[in-house]
């Protein structure tokens, strides 16, 4: 695809932020932005950006745009963020570019939805090794983050990178465990702009991350704030850049399940930790299942809400033919056998 100099970087930046849009409906909108420059220059194209609307974007694309969204701040929003980027040394890549991950590429024809864009720092070149998604509760035991940190050391130890989401709980004792590998290959990935670390007491965490050679990374603009539905989102990148994903300890309906189902709409492996199923983690399941069915009774969450949280869990999973396994060492041998 490439940058095509300035004007044409502004314009990922841009498209980048025309967050309600799908990839092909972004390719599309980029192509029209650089063909109206061509032809007419970049000051016509530059107004034809800053004119566009919720409202005339929807209909050029035949779907009502809910979101309240105008081009002419999409377009400061982009010039901010271009900024802020050569400020503080972020990189980017596109969808299409040379150097934008294979894995996530792979994912247009096996979802409807990978993203346009990616801004990071460190090492893109992490995830052109193995990779393994390792995801789980912020609530973890003691046991859910020995399991985590073991796991990842070994999976680094034998070469993979292991990718992640520098949460509290499971995602942060994957890269502290990938982080004390003698190849401590491990990739972030943010829910907000890069140039912000969420959760903040993680930041020295992802700056060991870049000193020790892996990776930051986010699809968002830089400047962008990590809002709720954006840790989902995000979870569709983890799912995409590995072959496999492992849940180490999740409760149902988490964001860790949400997850291991999007890996299957992948057509990558979920395995589960065994740790899902020891006594505390059980507990825990319990206490989350007797809130979501209060939820439903006080009419905070619908019936159907609830029902499908609760089914969303490992051990429907594992009813389901999902492997579980208690380490590096049986994760491995059973992709192995799943691939021969």
């Amino acid at each position: 695809m490439g940058n095509d100099g300035e004007f044409g970087f502004l314009v990922n930046l841009f498209v980048s932020g025309m967050f309600f849009l799908t990839l092909k409906e972004k390719l599309d909108f980029r192509r029209r932005a650089l063909a109206i420059a061509d032809e007419s220059g970049t000051d016509r194209a530059m107004s034809w950006l800053s004119s566009l609307s919720s409202q005339s974007v929807g209909s050029d694309i035949g779907r009502k745009i809910r979101s309240k969204w105008s081009g002419g701040e999409c377009l400061k929003n982009a010039e901010r963020a271009g900024n802020i980027i050569g400020s503080f040394g972020i990189r980017s890549v596109f969808y299409g570019d040379d150097g934008f991950p294979a894995m996530m590429s792979r994912t247009q024809a096996e979802v409807k939805d990978p993203p346009f864009s990616l801004f990071y720092r460190g090492k893109l070149d992490v995830l052109g090794h193995a990779c393994v998604s390792v995801v789980g509760t912020r609530r973890a035991t003691a046991g859910g983050r020995r399991a985590a940190f073991d796991f990842a050391r070994d999976a680094c130890d034998d070469g993979l990178t292991v990718v992640s989401g520098l949460a509290f709980g499971i995602d942060i004792e994957s890269h502290k465990g990938a982080l004390s590998s003698v190849t401590p290959h491990t990739a972030a990935i943010l829910p907000g702009g890069i140039d912000t670390i969420v959760p903040s007491s993680h930041a020295r965490y992802a700056a060991r991350i870049l000193e020790s050679g892996g990776l930051v990374a986010s699809e968002y603009l830089p400047g962008t704030p990590a809002e709720k539905f954006r840790f989902v989102e995000r979870n569709r990148i983890i799912a995409s850049l590995s072959p496999a994903t492992v849940v180490i300890q999740a409760t149902a309906g988490s964001g860790a399940m949400i997850t291991a189902s999007m890996a299957l709409d992948y057509n990558r492996y979920v395995f589960f930790h065994s740790e899902n199923f020891a006594p505390q983690t059980l507990s825990l399941d319990g206490a989350v299942r007797n809130a979501l069915l209060r939820d439903a009774k006080s009419g905070a969450r619908s019936a159907s809400s609830v029902a499908s949280k609760m089914e969303n869990s490992p051990s429907a999973f594992v009813e389901s033919g999902a492997v579980v396994i208690s380490s590096y060492k049986e994760y491995k041998n059973h992709l192995y056998v799943s691939n021969i």
